[in-house]
């Protein structure tokens, strides 16, 4: 039985009309995975997303058709005024508006997001921007790099002793993703509550500023500002392993204070590693040995004696039922196999004109209701305005203009 097509969604009657660049696309499909009809407004030819390469045999963009999964498309040429009118009957039917522009690109497309509110009050529009859309940097270009590097998490990424490593992919609009998703949410509940919409204005520097891994907390635990330290532990016992079919994660110490560490070095003795007993001097309770490279060469060599012969699940199992905190270190092999998220039925095969595609589903679950892709990317122009000329909303009272 396909779920989707005999269950509805959370969002189910809330219609979303999505303006966004790359930035903010990933907003719209977290909201169409709970059901919301979200209507992918495109210029005339298609988004630019949709080439984004790498691109399936038949030319369909992996990145597009993961960010655009169960929307729909209407073609609008923005330079016809005909289509302005269209377009602001068409916020007349919908709860919630995406736009992913500064303050001064939104002036020039008549969709300055409080103009826009006092045209629909019972719109919510969900402004998400580099900057927001206040301050000294709000009408600044930006990119992936750039607001990385502005909202600090570029400075943790790379090695010690060279510049800076940007991580694959489109990171900050994942994280203005996920931040402007949940906003939009609490917007929506106030609408229900109140009948006015309002204007969320999401900062994607700020955003990825709240997404600084563990550095606030090392600061304000230990005092200390944390920097890059590459791929290799930052003291010994902690870090990736090499076993016999891959990598497993060790935690066997934090700020320099060794954990379970009796239990690794029985763990490792009980094995036949008559080395680990070397693990039992009082050095390696010391801070400064523990965190320097010799210590954590030595540790490394020791360990991966044992480790090489041993798969990442052996390793897994056998640790963690001694208290240790030991992972494996998953391959996207090893997700799509992995039998908890094949049991929770966490990958969803959707069909894109012929194309099988698997998307990951949503890490949360309602009773009675479906939640994740309904559908795979829309073809260009599948919806007219014709079609969304009547409200989609479950009965929200609007206040007045």
């Amino acid at each position: 039985m396909n779920h989707s097509e005999t269950m509805s969604g959370p969002l189910d009657g809330v219609r979303v009309i999505d303006l966004t660049s790359r930035l903010g696309a990933y907003t719209g499909r977290l909201l169409s995975d709970l059901g919301a009809e979200v209507i992918r407004v495109e210029p005339p030819g298609g988004v630019p997303e949709r080439s984004h390469a790498p691109l399936t045999e038949d030319g369909l963009s992996f990145s597009f058709a993961f960010t655009e999964a169960g929307k729909q498309s209407l073609v609008a040429d923005s330079t016809d005024t005909s289509n302005a009118v269209q377009l602001e009957h068409l916020l007349s039917t919908a709860q919630m508006l995406l736009t992913s522009e500064g303050p001064a690109l939104l002036r020039a497309r008549d969709m300055s997001p409080e103009d826009v509110t006092n045209r629909h009050p019972g719109l919510v529009h969900v402004s998400i921007s580099p900057f927001g859309l206040t301050g000294p940097y709000a009408d600044r270009p930006a990119s992936d790099l750039t607001l990385l590097a502005a909202g600090g998490l570029l400075g943790l990424a790379g090695d010690p002793d060279r510049e800076p490593l940007r991580a694959w992919g489109n990171q900050t609009s994942v994280i203005a993703g996920v931040h402007a998703a949940t906003a939009a949410l609490i917007a929506l509940l106030s609408l229900e509550s109140t009948g006015r919409g309002q204007v969320v204005d999401l900062s994607v520097q700020e955003a990825v500023a709240h997404s600084l891994e563990n550095a606030a907390q090392y600061l304000d635990l230990e005092g200390v500002v944390r920097h890059r330290v590459g791929a290799g532990p930052a003291e010994a016992g902690t870090g990736l392993f090499k076993c016999a079919d891959g990598w497993v994660y060790l935690v066997g110490g934090l700020g320099g204070r060794p954990l379970a560490w009796e239990s690794i070095i029985e763990w490792l003795t009980d094995q036949g590693i008559e080395e680990a007993r070397t693990l039992d001097a009082d050095k390696w309770q010391e801070r400064t040995w523990r965190r320097s490279r010799e210590g954590s060469t030595a540790f490394r060599r020791i360990f991966e004696k044992f480790a090489v012969t041993r798969t990442k699940q052996e390793l897994y199992e056998s640790g963690q039922g001694r208290g240790i905190s030991v992972a494996p270190v998953a391959t996207p092999e090893d997700l799509i196999n992995d039998p908890q998220l094949v049991a929770r039925d966490f990958f969803r095969t959707i069909d894109v004109g012929g194309n099988k595609l698997g998307f990951p589903g949503s890490p949360y679950r309602f009773a009675n209701a479906y939640v994740g892709p309904r559908s795979g990317p829309p073809s260009l122009g599948s919806t007219s305005a014709a079609k969304l000329s009547t409200p989609a909303g479950p009965g929200y009272e609007r206040t007045p203009a």
